[in-house]
């Protein structure tokens, strides 16, 4: 039987912990494993960007996020793990727990940042809300 996953991923070394703890469970759990990145535009809109710099930050943010998300899919790829990719926009905890319970994943596996601020100092605010208001299993991978 094949687990489906789903991991949300940018370019920090969280998510590549979580992609090594993947590659080195395969033989012992067999997963199908979406990639997920979610580029948050609404943070854009209150710094006061006028309409052509908002498109031009958009449209770099896009064209690197295909680049990383796409990366990660062909590491785990290359280690023999099948993967797809999706980029979304929007709230990143959000997003990810809407994606999770839309395609029918069986686990969301995360990493926390680890941001340092105090209100975060558990696992870091996007995975705080993962943890809480997403309705499937989630593991955490240190």
């Amino acid at each position: 039987m094949t687990v489906r996953v789903l991991v949300p991923v940018d370019d920090s070394a969280a998510a590549h912990r979580t992609l090594q703890y993947i590659i080195k469970m395969k033989e012992q759990i067999p997963m199908s494993v979406t990639l997920l990145i979610v580029v948050p535009f609404s943070q854009l809109e209150y710094h006061g960007f006028q309409q052509a710099q908002l498109e031009a930050i958009t449209a770099q943010s896009i064209s690197h996020c295909e680049k990383v998300v796409e990366r990660h899919r062909q590491e785990l790829e290359k280690a023999g793990v099948p993967a797809e990719t999706r980029l979304e926009r929007g709230n990143p905890a959000e997003v990810i727990c809407r994606v999770a319970a839309s395609e029918g994943v069986d686990f969301v596996f995360i990493s926390p940042n680890g941001s340092g601020k105090l209100s975060n100092l558990m696992f870091g605010s996007v995975t705080n809300k993962v943890v809480q208001e997403c309705h499937l299993p989630v593991l955490l991978i240190r």
